[in-house]
């Protein structure tokens, strides 16, 4: 059961990975109190930062969008910003990229 549910998980991050990267960045969206979400598919930071791992090793992204910085708590601003430091990749918040300081 454990194998199906990861191999599940990995083909939908496989399938939402084409729509979900903007200029070199993964663009992800902040949903319920400790939730985020990319094309559609929620998920919570631990799925997160596999997810963009992924993203990372096999597009190449360079960096993470939270789109809605303006709905995310300072919690999910602050996890993003984690996640993306310890890939190595630029933290950004809204269509301006304005980077997300800790």
């Amino acid at each position: 059961m454990k194998r199906f549910l990861i191999a599940s998980v990995l083909l939908a991050a496989g399938m939402a990975q084409a729509g979900s990267i903007k200029n070199g960045n993964a663009v992800v969206k902040a949903v319920e109190a400790d939730k985020f979400q990319i094309d559609g598919t929620p998920m919570g930071k631990n799925m997160l930062l596999g997810y963009l791992q992924d993203l990372k090793d096999s597009k190449h992204i360079t960096g993470v969008v939270l789109s809605n910085p303006d709905k995310a708590s300072a919690d999910q601003r602050h996890v993003i910003k984690v996640i993306a430091d310890f890939l190595q990749i630029k933290a950004y918040a809204g269509d301006a990229l304005e980077p997300i300081a800790d």
